[in-house]
């Protein structure tokens, strides 16, 4: 059984002697700190809480620590005092839970923690506790630098007793004249964001597009460290003068987190139905519809939707042998009963097309899905990773992935520099213009790092496999790095930042072109631009001869992008009598002049490989042609790679030859892993455009009268039809959002993977939902216990 004390108090002693005490502690204090969920009561541990525990606090239920070490719990009503009598509690052996209506911390001695394995959210490293009476305030008439004098002095001796220095501080936090549950509440508040990496921005500093949080970056290998300093003026009734009271912490990150917010909940609702036939999924949809009438009708049961969920899921993991899949989703109840009516409607006509083109799929702006022709099963291995090249970053992207996928992050934060990786100075500057100027070399780091980002993601979390990897432009430096070939790539990222290939070679001041141009230090610098044209490749090929300085450098579908001298782009395109859209970014690549640079490339991406690679996978390169990327033995080595890439590089870009090459050779469902949906967009263009091509051709062949044989040999040798397309992030919308429509459709298209995090997640939030309830029946027993008593007294 566990020992519990309630509202201990400290004690009986003056606030001097108090603060007497602490200043002379000079030893850092090793506390760890657990953030609780509210209103969990510690001393009621019993079935109820056990069966909590589990998803709430796994570690501390696995270790049986609340079964074997006495617990004291303290209401917070003097924070100065109570404090003190946690320490002193700790010193003792003790395990403390300070709480507030709306707040609770766990403490124990951090030796406690490890001995136990229980990972803390938080260490508390100093406590100094200063009080300055007439003698320091009268000589500083203004009480705000009096305060603030006060303030520097307790965090400088806190830092001491940390044996921390100054700089080491990641975050300083002042907080004035709070009550004592008011200063208890925001110190819990300050450690949340420390185990959850979030950094939160000052309101009035960011504009209604940008983000009011993104994870918290640091230096590498350097931990995040809070100061805290709570600060109050109080007039005594003994004393003449006023008196001022500072209390500072020194708070460091703990090896814990906060639990992964939960993917679905009640403002994003999730099923699955799943069976063999168009009869089968009209029942499924049926049986739901019903259960979710039921639940309308008592709308106050939170549980029982989220139970609902839950059970669907797991529902969905025993049966993934079915051969349909339809995913719903919804903001609330009533908008899912509506998702159920339309594609209720609309599955026999979607079923009926099944054969007949792109068009037997369903999707709802909400995010509802159904193809009655999946095309990431295992027997189609169809599935392809596509990654987008330079530009598609964006500001604050991925600001709140950080919140639901808090392992994944620890787990990058460990294997490299994160903050560099994606370049966080820029993509989450307050300035929303920093992000668009940023320079070749930096916007190639990050969209690196947030298609590797995204990569983990899918493959670690959701197990999600693809049979089929390429990328746009230089999206293959991409999908080197994020899918376990190359050993190393986090040792690109400061190469890239200074290396002259691309600092001036092919961006800033061109010097390859110079080269290439025959140009010397006295001729004019290179105006340079690219633009986007809408327009076949032909008509530009036959300009480029008129100008020499002018390039196609991409071939994307229904528009193509020339670069180069920028007067001489504008000349090819009223020569064309077509207008372009300006890029205004200097990059060589996919030039002829870029090819000066073609061996500095090769060196450049020259790698060491893992030792052992993916065999699952073909590696597809817009080089390569009809062929994957490996060497004369069947497989992969540095050079194969580096080479692969220079050729891409220095070479004009034709995505729409490399994707008809992928389709050839099996690939027909194509995930974006990358900032935005640029790839996507394209990719829909080149499906479209071959289908309007296959039409035409076919019905050319019915005027001609050919014979049936030479129809399919003229034919199209791709099938264009089978290019699904699904973006996993997209600028300006949701990122969980946008995250969970990518996986119903992966889920539609009954591409291999797992649900458990979303299920993980569901289960925390019916936990906590318990917790409540738990808690509110108590209250109202409280209540007529009182009742009673007052009834009998009367």
């Amino acid at each position: 059984m566990v020992n519990s004390t309630a509202n201990v108090r400290s004690p009986s002693a003056s606030a001097v002697s108090v603060s007497d005490q602490v200043i002379k502690s000079e030893m850092p204090l090793r506390i760890a700190l657990l953030v609780l969920p509210t209103p969990l009561d510690l001393r009621l541990y019993n079935a109820e809480n056990a069966k909590l525990l589990p998803h709430l606090l796994p570690e501390l239920y696995r270790s049986k620590l609340l079964e074997t070490t006495e617990l004291v719990s303290i209401k917070v009503d003097d924070f100065e005092a109570n404090l003190t009598a946690t320490i002193e509690s700790i010193e003792q052996g003790k395990i403390v839970q300070i709480s507030t209506e709306t707040s609770s911390l766990l403490m124990m001695p951090a030796l406690t923690a490890a001995q136990n394995r229980i990972h803390p959210h938080a260490v508390l490293a100093a406590m100094q506790i200063q009080t300055g009476s007439g003698s320091v305030t009268s000589a500083l008439t203004d009480t705000c630098i009096a305060d603030s004098c006060m303030a520097d002095s307790c965090m400088k001796s806190a830092l001491n007793q940390a044996k921390r220095k100054q700089a080491s501080v990641s975050k300083r936090i002042d907080l004035p004249e709070l009550s004592s549950t008011e200063q208890f509440d925001a110190v819990c508040e300050q450690i949340k964001n420390l185990a959850s990496r979030t950094h939160h921005r000052d309101p009035a500093s960011i504009s209604p597009k940008q983000a009011t949080s993104h994870y918290w970056f640091t230096e590498h290998h350097q931990a995040r460290v809070l100061a805290i300093n709570l600060t109050n003026a109080s007039q005594s009734s003994s004393a003449a003068e006023p008196t001022a009271n500072c209390i500072s912490f020194v708070v460091s990150q703990g090896t814990g987190f906060i639990a992964a917010k939960s993917i679905i909940n009640e403002q994003r609702l999730q099923f699955v139905i799943c069976a063999d036939s168009q009869a089968g999924l009209t029942a499924e949809l049926g049986t739901l519809q019903a259960k979710l009438t039921a639940l309308i009708s008592k709308p106050a049961d939170r549980g029982s939707l989220l139970t609902l969920m839950r059970d669907n899921l797991l529902a969905f993991e025993a049966s993934t042998h079915r051969e349909y899949a339809i995913i719903l989703q919804a903001s609330s109840l009533e908008g899912m009963q509506q998702e159920i009516d339309a594609i209720s409607l609309a599955l026999p006509k979607v079923m009926s097309e099944k054969g007949q083109a792109h068009s037997s799929q369903y999707k709802t702006p909400a995010g509802s899905y159904f193809t009655a022709e999946p095309l990431g099963t295992t027997d189609q291995s169809g599935l392809a990773f596509v990654y987008p090249g330079v530009g598609t970053v964006y500001s604050d992207m991925f600001s709140e992935l950080h919140g639901y996928f808090p392992s994944l992050y620890s787990q990058l934060e460990r294997e490299g520099d994160l903050k560099s990786m994606f370049q966080a100075d820029a993509i989450y500057n307050l300035d929303p213009k920093v992000t668009p100027a940023m320079p070749l070399g930096d916007l190639a780091i990050a969209g690196v790092g947030s298609s590797y980002l995204l990569t983990q993601l899918l493959v670690k979390e959701f197990g999600i496999t693809p049979n089929f990897a390429l990328g746009y432009s230089m999206g293959e430096a991409s999908m080197w790095a994020s899918l376990g070939v190359w050993k190393d790539p986090h040792a690109l990222i400061e190469k890239t930042k200074t290396d002259p290939l691309f600092t001036h070679a092919i961006s800033g001041k061109l010097t390859a072109v110079r080269r290439a141009w025959q140009l010397d230090e006295t001729d004019a610098d290179i105006m340079w631009n690219s633009f986007v044209v809408r327009s076949a490749a032909a008509p530009i090929k036959a300009l480029l001869p008129k100008f020499p300085h002018a390039y196609l450098a991409i071939v994307q579908g229904d528009t193509c992008v020339i670069a180069g001298c920028e007067t001489q782009c504008r000349e090819l395109l009223t020569q064309l009598g077509k207008r372009g859209i300006a890029a205004n970014r200097v990059t060589a690549m996919h030039t002829t002049p870029a090819m000066e640079e073609h061996n500095n490339v090769a060196l450049f991406y020259q790698q060491p490989l893992e030792e052992s690679l993916p065999t699952e996978i073909k590696f597809i390169s817009a080089a390569s042609g009809d062929s994957k990327v490996t060497n004369s033995h069947g497989g992969l080595d540095s050079q194969v790679v580096a080479s692969s890439i220079a050729d891409t590089f220095c070479n004009t870009l034709d995505f729409t030859a490399l994707i008809h090459s992928a389709q050839k050779q099996g690939a027909k469902l194509f995930v974006e892993l990358g900032a935005d949906r640029q790839n996507c967009t394209l990719i829909d263009k080149i499906a479209k455009l071959d289908r309007n091509t296959n039409a035409g051709t076919a019905e050319s062949f019915l005027t001609s009268k050919k014979t049936e044989e030479s129809q399919a040999n003229s034919l199209p040798q791709k099938d264009a039809a089978g290019a699904c397309t699904v973006p996993v992030n997209a600028k300006g919308g949701n990122d969980i959002t946008t995250l969970l429509k990518a996986l119903g459709q992966l889920i539609s298209h009954r591409v291999p993977l797992t649900t458990q995090p979303l299920i993980d997640g569901l289960n925390r939030e019916i936990a906590l939902t318990q917790l409540q309830a738990v808690s509110t029946a108590q209250q109202v027993t409280a209540e007529q216990m009182t009742t009673l008593t007052l009834q009998g007294e009367v």
